[in-house]
């Protein structure tokens, strides 16, 4: 057997690349989105494919067939996007298409969903299909990925099958597994309790832009009575929002002295 050898398409557009055979040599590259496929326990970096950029323990899973809506298999501080994804995604029967309901580009229509992502894709915007893939079937870097639906607003992980990795999807299979089933109603669930969070957190800022209006007009309404406007000052003082207690910082004086005394040295 000849040896492993390094990809020999180095730099290149993410989408151009996508194309290519993965390769069977690895690097050390950017942290997985899964927690438990760092490199070492307290490492920030992951071992990852140099053709595709996608995680070696990712893509043995999806050889495998593995894959998972459980959110809570991701880092902590991909959850809440995750969330934000299928949020915008109308999640239907497991045989059905799921559209996309978020952004898409006014010129050719193209779905897209935000993410920075260094390391793996210089893009800001990618398509939903791959993010999908991504949060389901595991971090596999730019690999390209297909739809059997044809559909391209459909997010489905059901209808989406990873490229160039050697998946054997059997649909079926995936349709009649009750560990899916449960963990799909817990996803449904969560998303009901992000999009009510971000309501109420809507809500109150719509409440409290609504308070700063009427407090201002009370404040600098010349008809206004002088015993609403003391009780608007004081309670804006004990609620620690008036503009006297906004630029204040009460170790400013001891900063300023511990500078002082670490000048002398």
């Amino acid at each position: 057997m000849p040896e492993s050898q390094p990809s020999k398409k180095v730099g290149g557009h993410t989408y151009g690349r996508r194309n290519l055979n993965m390769s069977n040599t690895a690097e050390e590259g950017a942290l997985c989105l899964y927690s438990g496929h760092s490199i070492g326990r307290f490492s920030s970096s992951s071992m990852r494919y140099d053709s595709h950029q996608a995680c070696v323990r990712c893509v043995a899973a999806a050889r495998e067939g593995r894959m998972s809506f459980n959110i809570d298999r991701l880092l902590k501080k991909e959850r809440k996007r995750a969330l934000k994804f299928w949020s915008k995604v109308d999640i239907a029967q497991p045989d059905d298409c799921w559209e996309w309901l978020g952004y898409r580009c006014k010129t050719n229509g193209m779905p897209q969903f935000p993410w920075r992502r260094p390391g793996i894709s210089t893009s800001t915007q990618h398509h939903p299909q791959r993010v999908a893939m991504w949060f389901t079937w595991g971090d596999l870097g730019y690999t390209g990925v297909k739809s059997t639906c044809g559909n391209k607003y459909c997010c489905n992980p059901f209808h989406l099958i990873p490229q160039k990795i050697g998946v054997f999807v059997d649909c079926d299979s995936y349709l009649e597994s009750f560990e899916l089933a449960c963990e799909l109603h817990t996803l449904k669930q969560q998303i009901a309790e992000y999009n009510l969070e971000e309501a109420m957190k809507e809500q109150e800022k719509l409440i409290s832009q609504q308070e700063l209006e009427d407090r201002s007009n009370l404040l600098f309404e010349p008809d206004s009575n002088f015993s609403d406007r003391f009780q608007a000052v004081v309670e804006d003082m004990l609620s620690g929002r008036h503009p006297s207690q906004t630029n204040q910082n009460p170790n400013s004086h001891f900063q300023d002295d511990e500078e002082n005394t670490t000048e002398n040295f």
